[in-house]
């Protein structure tokens, strides 16, 4: 009887362990963390453009970037930053980008916890509004 007892207190202790253990969550992909990183809003910190600062022609720059690959620009200065929008997180060797819906890539530069930095050329059609903005533009951003 006794036997039977131990038995029986063993089983329920294994059973009981077992089921209180919880599966240990699969490691995020290396996508899925800078997804992670990027989603929440920044604040514009910095912007040149050919190494010129232009900082003033993105005044109150905000970006939202959601991990359900969706942006929203909080005064938006298109075409160079639009108001909303859908993206793909692509990557080149250990560089991604983001490709907007409106065909423009964003590289991202450097990304932490508390800034970003993303790179983009733009090349204004001769006869656009913006012509004179054409090159490598630089935004750095702040996390809020």
């Amino acid at each position: 009887m006794k036997k039977i007892l131990i038995t029986l207190v063993s089983l329920s202790l294994v059973s009981l362990l077992t089921a209180c253990q919880g599966d240990d969550p699969a490691p995020l992909t290396e996508e899925q963390q800078t997804l992670k990183d990027l989603a929440k809003t920044w604040s514009l910190s910095g912007a040149s453009v050919d190494g010129t600062d232009v900082a003033e022609w993105f005044n109150g720059l905000k970006v939202s970037f959601t991990e359900s690959k969706s942006f929203t620009v909080e005064n938006a200065v298109p075409p160079i930053w639009i108001s909303s929008g859908s993206f793909e997180l692509l990557k080149s060797g250990s560089v991604y980008t983001i490709k907007r819906s409106d065909g423009v890539d964003l590289t991202i530069s450097t990304l932490s916890e508390t800034t970003v930095t993303i790179t983009m050329t733009y090349d204004a059609p001769a006869s656009a509004r913006m012509a004179g903005i054409s090159g490598s533009f630089t935004f750095t951003f702040e996390a809020n």
